[in-house]
């Protein structure tokens, strides 16, 4: 049987979200960490369990933390690298999220795109 191409999708949006969870919390340290952490956390039961609508407001809040992440690259010099790095961790898990939803939608014959 062959992979559905929204497990693909998913799978790269769950590696990008672990990845960007553990980094800006080693990042920004204990406190902050937690701050900015706290909301991804929220969103990680209904990303395992590969719901749809979770993904679809996860790729919202992702908007916010790409805006601030490029918003600290270019305010900050030092932590130019860094924060980018996120920055572009985070654009790859809205992509991978984007194409999740619709794949999966398809997949299920939800929508016809």
């Amino acid at each position: 049987m062959k992979t559905p191409l929204s497990w693909y999708a998913w799978a790269v949006a769950i590696a990008c979200h672990f990845v960007l969870a553990n980094g800006l919390w080693v990042w920004a340290g204990l406190l902050p960490g937690l701050l900015l952490v706290t909301p991804l956390a929220i969103a990680l039961p209904g990303l395992i369990r590969k719901k749809r609508y979770t993904a679809g407001w996860l790729t919202l809040l992702l908007s916010g933390y790409i805006a601030a992440l490029m918003a600290e690259a270019a305010s900050v010099p030092s932590r130019y690298t860094i924060a980018l790095s996120f920055s572009a961790v985070a654009a790859v898990e809205f992509a991978a999220l984007v194409l999740f939803v619709r794949w999966s939608a398809r997949e299920n014959g939800v929508a016809r795109i």
